[in-house]
């Protein structure tokens, strides 16, 4: 997984152009980009749209918060459906194990679960969110984050040049939580839509802290992560090189100058996974 398209449920020939893009998944938002006023016709076009929507790519629907006066309508939407046509649903605002809890206890049994983390307390409670055997991945949610912490912004999701790289250590904080219990790590969109060296430092950055893919609010923003987050063919040849000279070796062994153990191997070998996962 690379890019996740995040599109209102509102707009409905962004829904229907997503299908055509080059993201892995489809996130279909009934929460924060769609107004209160708008909710229920939304709900109507999914209704109608999942009833008949043939895609090999992974759709998931994002739901309102559950003290919230929409999640209700949501849910029942989520349960109507007989097939299901939901690969996952998105939680947003989840802060503890309960919310989760709470959460499945609504929805279809097995329902793949993904988990916003987005606060404060969801950051303390990440490893035990992710401990939940129906939740699927994490991801960090940078502005609801930024807010929850105390931290001024001038642009959504972006620190003060003080503290440029401070939302580093949260989102790690969330690789390690969801890497813990085999789950996957995602970041957060970016917001600057037409900033694209700024999204490709930002999607380079979370790839090099372990994360899996990223959030996308536009689809000129595709591209960019999906380079980001796919690894180079260089990168392969490299890996394919530290496989083969472990092997050819009776343990730990020099390549180029480069001490090869078997921590070396596993993270060659991650990396060709990742590789064959894109190219499938």
């Amino acid at each position: 997984m690379r890019s996740l398209l995040c599109v209102p449920a509102s707009q409905p020939k962004m829904v229907e152009k997503a299908l055509t893009l080059d993201c892995d998944q489809i996130i279909l938002d009934l929460e924060d980009s769609v107004t209160p006023a708008d909710k229920v016709a939304a709900r109507a076009y999914l209704k109608d749209f999942l009833s008949k929507v043939e895609s090999k790519k992974k759709i998931s629907l994002r739901v309102n918060e559950l003290s919230s006066t929409f999640a209700k309508a949501d849910i029942d939407l989520i349960c109507g459906f007989n097939p299901q046509p939901l690969s996952s649903v998105i939680l947003p605002k989840i802060h503890s194990l309960e919310d989760v809890k709470s959460w499945a206890a609504k929805l279809p049994a097995n329902m793949q679960l993904e988990v916003q983390i987005e606060s404060a307390m969801g950051l303390i409670n990440a490893p035990q969110i992710a401990s939940h055997p129906q939740v699927i991945s994490l991801a960090f949610g940078p502005a609801d984050f930024m807010a929850s912490a105390g931290m001024p912004s001038s642009n959504p999701g972006t620190p003060w040049a003080e503290a440029a790289n401070a939302l580093q250590w949260p989102l790690m904080q969330v690789v390690i939580a969801a890497h813990a219990h085999a789950k996957t790590a995602y970041d957060g969109p970016y917001f600057q839509i037409t900033d694209d060296a700024g999204l490709s430092s930002s999607a380079r950055t979370a790839r090099a802290l372990g994360v899996d893919g990223k959030w996308v609010i536009h689809p000129n923003q595709i591209a960019l992560v999906n380079e980001a987050f796919t690894p180079s063919p260089a990168e392969i040849a490299h890996a394919k090189e530290i496989i083969a000279a472990f092997n050819a070796s009776s343990g730990a062994t020099n390549l180029d100058g480069l001490m090869i153990d078997e921590a070396s191997k596993k993270v060659a070998e991650r990396l060709l996974e990742r590789a064959a996962q894109i190219h499938n």
